[in-house]
């Protein structure tokens, strides 16, 4: 009798994150006309593919350019320098021009967002620190992110549709430019439109400066990150006003 060997998936490789690593997510929200790609290093290293504005990486989301995946990369602790890169015409890994760097300090076991907005020398950052814990069957827990450079204040709402606005509930109040709201639960509903407005702005549809509606922003327990980023006022993309989501969990 012939036997057969047992087949085999090797993807190569693993490293598993360990205690004393940290885990870091990037935002990418910096929107040029020119809809420019770009690459991120991390102390040097490269650690991203091609990118643009509105790609968080790794993972993606929802009202972005990227996949949907609650992906994070692994690092070690300590000060991290992150080095936004534009490269070559053709992408042969080398730098071309160092658009944005920081430094940001990662602490070991726990989990961050680097979040990037707005261009040239107006480039800014933030550093949110994440929590995996998910929430109770029938509820999805969120937070807003402001990275808008033109809009002081905004607020968040949840409304029944992009249309009609006498159902919009007021969910997160007077978040600032560079700023996170608290977290907020929420029991889930099938179809919502989620819209963002001026601080104190009026409900109604001419102050909404972007909306959102799809289903999966809903999921049972899960966990999200919403943030508003382009230009208020601005009509055309790429670097209109959206409103877009990514998951953490």
């Amino acid at each position: 009798m012939a036997g057969c060997d047992r087949n085999e998936l090797n993807y190569g490789d693993t490293e598993y994150v360990s205690a004393t690593d940290a885990v870091v997510k990037l935002n990418y929200a910096s929107l040029y006309l020119d809809n420019r790609y770009v690459f991120v290093k991390f102390n040097g290293k490269r650690v991203t593919p091609l990118i643009r504005g509105r790609q968080p990486f790794p993972g993606g989301g929802y009202n972005t350019l990227g996949d949907v995946r609650a992906d994070f990369l692994s690092i070690n602790p300590g000060d991290v320098k992150v080095e936004v890169v534009l490269p070559h015409k053709v992408d042969n890994g080398l730098d071309s021009a160092i658009l944005y760097n920081t430094t940001v300090k990662l602490d070991q076991g726990k989990r961050y967002t680097i979040h990037i907005t707005d261009t040239g020398s107006l480039t800014k950052s933030m550093l949110t620190e994440e929590n995996f814990a998910k929430p109770d069957s029938g509820y999805a827990v969120y937070r807003f992110v402001n990275l808008m450079p033109n809009v002081p204040e905004i607020d968040l709402y949840y409304g029944q549709s992009a249309t009609v606005t006498i159902a919009d509930k007021k969910i997160a109040s007077n978040i600032k430019y560079m700023e996170v709201s608290d977290y907020i639960t929420l029991n889930r509903a099938a179809a919502r439109t989620w819209k963002i407005r001026p601080a104190g702005a009026a409900i109604t549809n001419a102050t909404v400066i972007a909306s959102y509606t799809s289903a999966s922003t809903l999921l049972n327990q899960r966990s999200y990150t919403i943030y508003a980023l382009g230009y208020n006022g601005v009509k055309v993309a790429p670097t209109m006003p959206y409103l877009s989501f990514f998951h953490i969990r």
